[in-house]
């Protein structure tokens, strides 16, 4: 896992292994199984920036829920397999974040595209809350200059 700039904002890099568990009868990976490895990035993504996975998602003052989700699947993902996840941050609200995940093979070529949509609710009404600002100066370093004007399918 790593970080690295491009044009004025940070990506996250990480390395994942598919498992065999992770795949179907015909040796694909289970669509349904892209979301949970996503956020497994996601966590490493967290931690990757000196959050402490208990101040994230055991916080009394907010929980982060994942509200949204789209997928892309351009190439079949296979066990056995390591894949390159790029990360950024594609959008910053005043209560939400977009994260955007690109699964590459060894030899650079998209096989999936990952859009989570995250937002700060109080832990006891449920309702949405301002997004803190310790962590908005953390994505804000990982935001697409041009976020607003991204689209997830091309």
């Amino acid at each position: 896992m790593n970080q690295q700039h491009q044009s004025l904002h940070l990506v996250f890099n990480s390395k994942m292994n598919l498992r065999f568990r992770d795949a179907d009868p015909a040796g694909v990976m289970f669509f349904g199984n892209i979301l949970g490895l996503s956020h497994d990035v996601f966590e490493d993504f967290i931690k990757s920036n000196d959050i402490p996975w208990d101040e994230w998602f055991k916080n009394n003052s907010f929980v982060c829920p994942i509200r949204h989700t789209e997928v892309d699947y351009q190439s079949p993902l296979n066990p056995g397999l390591e894949y390159n996840i790029v990360v950024k941050v594609v959008k910053i609200s005043q209560s939400s974040f977009t994260m955007h995940y690109e699964f590459r093979n060894d030899h650079n070529k998209l096989c999936v595209r990952v859009q989570m949509v995250h937002v700060f609710v109080d832990p006891k009404s449920m309702v949405k809350t301002s997004f803190p600002e310790k962590y908005r100066k953390i994505l804000e370093k990982y935001c697409l200059p041009d976020a607003n004007d991204f689209n997830f399918i091309d």
